[in-house]
């Protein structure tokens, strides 16, 4: 087997992330978001701690998108085009992941957020 270095790790890491970025919609939507947040974080003077909260759910969220992304093509490149139940079953429970990682982030940023928000208005 080929041993890479650290820096070719790393390359094929960041091809990766261009990729998930560049050819999912979804994994676009995620980023514009978490750029929201972190720049309301700043707006709103987030402590550290619950700022540091906000970066894990950030990066879950865009975890749970790149794991989902490489199962549906892994399961594509098995399956093909034929869809049947159970490759249906597999890829919306796969997407149902990224959606239970959407929904808890979205609470924490709403129980974070809007104690803040009330402040101005």
């Amino acid at each position: 087997m080929y041993r890479r270095n650290l820096t070719q790790s790393l390359i094929h890491a960041l091809k990766g992330m261009y990729y998930a970025c560049r050819s999912e919609r979804n994994m676009a939507i995620h980023i514009a978001i978490g750029l929201i947040v972190v720049i309301m974080s700043f707006l709103l003077h987030v402590d550290r701690f619950e700022f540091l909260i906000i970066l894990v759910c950030i990066a879950l969220v865009i975890m749970a998108e790149m794991i989902n992304t490489a199962f549906e093509f892994m399961v594509d490149l098995f399956h093909g085009a034929k869809i049947s139940n159970i490759v249906k079953m597999l890829k919306d429970i796969a997407s149902g992941a990224v959606l239970v990682a959407c929904i808890f982030s979205a609470i924490i940023g709403i129980l974070i957020f809007i104690p803040r928000l009330k402040n101005y208005f």
